[in-house]
Parts: C-alpha cells; sequence; structure tokens
C-alpha cells in the first residue's frame, strides 16, 4: 500500500474515533441531563411544589384541591387528600398572626382591654388593597380585643396590620417573628410573606401545616374563644357610642346551610384570586372534635363550594 494511501487510511481511522468519542459524550451529557431534571422534579414533587392557579382544579369527589381531616379529640389524621402540597392560603395567613400577637402580649404583660387602634399606615394600606375592614377609624380608641376579633371573625386586613405595627414596630418584624414561629411548630411547608395573606409571591401553605397550626394555637385559652366566639361587639368609642357588632362569618355561613351532622365550633375563611378559597374549621362530632382544611378552591368570591366540602367530608368521618 503506497505511503499516501496508509496516511489517508490512518487519518480516516483517527476522525472516526474522533466522532465516536463526540458522539459518546453527547449520549453521555443527554442522559445526564434528563436524569438531573428527574430527580429535580421528584424532590419538588417529594417537598410539596407550589400549586400554580392552573392546578388548582378539584379533586374527586370535591370541590377544593385539597382538603385535610385532623381528628383533634384522638390525635390522628383521618383524611388527607393533597395535605402536603403547598397553596398561597391567603387569609388563613392572619391564623399565625393572632398566634403571634397573643404570645407577644404575654410576653409585654398586655392584656386584650389594652388600648390598640388601627395605625394610620395599616388603614392606608388596606383600603389600598381594597381588603375588607369593619369600620374602625385611624386611632380610635380601640383594644386589642378589638383587633384581634375583627381580624379573626370578619377577615380585617387594617386590624391585622395594625397589629403587626403596634407589637413589633413594623410589619416586616413580625412577619419574621411569624416564619420563626412556624419553624419552631415543624411547618416545614409553610412560609409568610404578610400578616394579612393578600397574593403575595413565597407565601404558601399546606392543609397539614394549617391544621397542624390550629391545633396547637386551639390550647391557648384566649386563641380558642377568639376562634369560636359567635359574635363580637367592639368597644364603646367617641366614633362608636355602641360600639361595633359582628359574627363569625363562617359560623354565619354554615348556618346558612342547615347541616345536622356535626356542629361547627368555629372558624376562618381565606379568599384571594390567585390562592382562590380557602377554609379552616373547628367542628364537633359525636363527642369528638376534628380541624378540618380547605385550600385551592378556584371560584367567584359568592361560590362556597369549600362549605359544601367540609360537610361533605365530615358525612363520612366519626361514624
Amino acid at each position: 500500500m503506497p505511503d499516501s494511501e496508509r496516511v489517508e487510511l490512518n487519518s480516516m481511522n483517527e476522525d472516526g474515533k474522533r466522532n465516536r468519542l463526540i458522539l459518546a459524550v453527547i449520549c453521555i451529557l443527554i442522559i445526564s441531563a434528563a436524569s438531573l431534571a428527574y430527580f429535580i422534579h421528584k424532590g419538588k414533587a417529594d417537598t410539596g411544589e407550589l400549586a400554580g392557579k392552573e392546578s388548582m382544579k378539584h379533586i374527586a369527589g370535591y370541590n377544593s384541591a385539597s382538603v385535610y381531616v385532623y381528628n383533634l379529640t384522638d390525635k390522628k389524621v383521618v383524611k388527607n387528600i393533597n395535605g402536603r402540597k403547598k397553596f398561597p392560603m391567603a387569609s388563613l395567613t392572619k391564623l399565625m398572626t393572632c398566634r403571634k400577637a397573643l404570645q407577644i402580649m404575654e410576653e409585654k404583660k398586655l392584656s386584650l382591654k389594652e388600648r390598640a387602634g388601627v395605625t394610620h399606615q395599616a388603614y392606608s394600606l388596606t383600603e389600598a388593597q381594597e381588603e375588607i375592614m369593619v369600620g374602625y377609624k385611624v386611632n380610635e380608641k380601640t383594644s386589642f380585643a378589638d383587633l384581634l376579633y375583627a381580624m379573626i371573625m370578619q377577615s380585617d386586613g387594617a386590624c391585622a396590620n395594625s397589629i403587626a405595627n403596634i407589637l413589633s414596630g413594623t410589619v416586616t418584624r413580625f412577619v419574621e417573628n411569624m416564619n420563626r414561629e412556624a419553624k419552631s411548630l415543624g411547618l416545614k411547608n409553610t412560609h409568610y410573606e404578610t400578616v394579612e395573606g393578600v397574593d403575595k409571591e413565597g407565601q404558601y401553605s399546606t392543609g397539614e401545616d394549617v391544621s397542624k397550626l390550629l391545633a396547637k394555637s386551639l390550647e391557648n385559652k384566649i386563641y380558642y374563644k377568639i376562634f369560636t366566639d359567635k359574635d363580637f361587639t367592639s368597644s364603646v368609642t367617641t366614633e362608636h357610642p355602641d360600639g361595633i357588632s359582628f359574627s363569625n362569618a363562617v359560623i354565619s355561613k354554615f348556618e346558612e346551610y342547615g347541616n345536622k351532622d356535626f356542629k361547627l365550633l368555629g372558624g376562618k375563611f381565606g379568599f384571594t384570586p390567585e390562592a382562590g378559597k380557602s377554609l379552616a374549621v373547628l367542628v364537633e362530632k359525636n363527642k369528638k372534635k376534628y380541624i378540618v382544611t380547605t385550600l385551592g378552591y378556584n371560584t367567584s368570591p359568592e361560590d362556597y363550594g369549600h362549605v359544601e366540602d367540609v360537610i361533605k367530608v365530615m358525612k363520612s368521618v366519626g361514624n
């Protein structure tokens, strides 16, 4: 074989080896990328990836995307449908706001009767965000009880932000305290960015975590009373000589359904366009208490299918 042909053949062999090597490297990179994508996806699924609005679809037999029932009497979970899936939780955020507020008040030796009014900053923010307010005026001589009851019973956003301003100086500092408390309670899939629950990136919880929070908080007698009282009348002030009277919105709504299967003891609604509708209630059936949490009901403000979810799930529980 001539030297020129031999050189050309060797060159072709080298090119072939190089091409096979490049092809092998490309295959390895593709397989590695696919494997990495799989494990990233799996990791998100295992830790409860935050559900987007498009994924807030009702689950079989229910209107909500998550339904979680905890037997508070026997300390056990009796229903868990997407209970560890993260959702924005709207005004269920206020359940932690109330807990943290009572803790700080106890540390500072402040009673419910202590004067605490709606701050100008809180009022302006709540008005801009078009949130619910029961009617307290800025700097009206109301009390901590007035603010806490309006926040839980009627989801008053001005009261929530005022409580944070008064007790921690700033809302930011109060929210930091809320997140520290969530961590201490072992709420691994919960994070707060606000005290009232308006739509904000990075704020989420799960049915399991909301139930854990409520179960622990209800051990406090004051918290239990605020959460379960049916009606409340605020302090007598110059602006409101007869006070302002209101009811627990959840208890009132359940009464409209005429439910006979269980007794509704107390509850908290949540709603924002991003979060949809959420609900956390304490009910009693056959002498046992249950916490029921629903999240991710994507519907119109006038629809109360999540209330129907509670009624439906409790028909199959505690019999």
